[in-house]
């Protein structure tokens, strides 16, 4: 994350810790990122050079209209006024980041061959928590190369009870006599 991205990020978070509403703003910036992730349209018409920064806005208001948090609003708008439209995906990652840093929270993904209910991934979600100590949330993927078990990434945290990697070790043990 660039400096730029994280000073706009942590000026978001100022403003959600003087409001009280870290937990809202980092949700409704998790909608926006998974609108901007199903949808890349609104970066590029932001980022586009054949619209003024003033309709740029209006398009802002527009888009935002429902939005009860004007600090999101502005961050858009400074975004616009500084030309720095290309960011706005690292921002709002950087945001999240923080914004769950302050909160203790941790999120990452569990690999499976085969689809989690939510039961399961809460429960593998509480114990991985109770190991790192912090609250932890997982979003789960698909990997039909797993065999079995899963696979938890957190930042630097891997947690692998795949059969694959388990068969891995194995073969590394007998092939190094350990």
């Amino acid at each position: 994350m660039s400096n730029l991205g994280s000073r706009y990020a942590s000026a978001l978070l100022s403003i959600a810790l003087d409001e009280g509403k870290n937990v809202e703003y980092r949700e409704y910036v998790k909608g926006i990122q998974k609108a901007i992730e199903d949808d890349n349209g609104i970066i590029r018409l932001l980022e586009s050079n054949n619209i003024d920064k003033n309709e740029k806005k209006l398009i802002i208001d527009k888009v935002f209209t429902s939005c009860p948090y004007d600090g999101i609003k502005n961050l858009f708008k400074v975004i616009i006024d500084n030309n720095r439209a290309r960011y706005i995906k690292d921002i709002l990652k950087e945001f999240v980041s923080l914004s769950n840093a302050k909160d203790n929270i941790s999120e990452g993904y569990i690999y499976s061959a085969q689809k989690l209910d939510e039961e399961q991934i809460n429960a593998i979600s509480i114990a991985i928590g109770k190991k790192i100590n912090k609250k932890v949330y997982l979003l789960p993927k698909i990997n039909e190369d797993l065999i079995g078990g899963f696979k938890v990434v957190i930042n630097d945290y891997v947690f692998d009870t795949t059969i694959k990697n388990q068969i891995d070790e194995l073969k590394n043990n007998l092939l190094g006599g350990r």
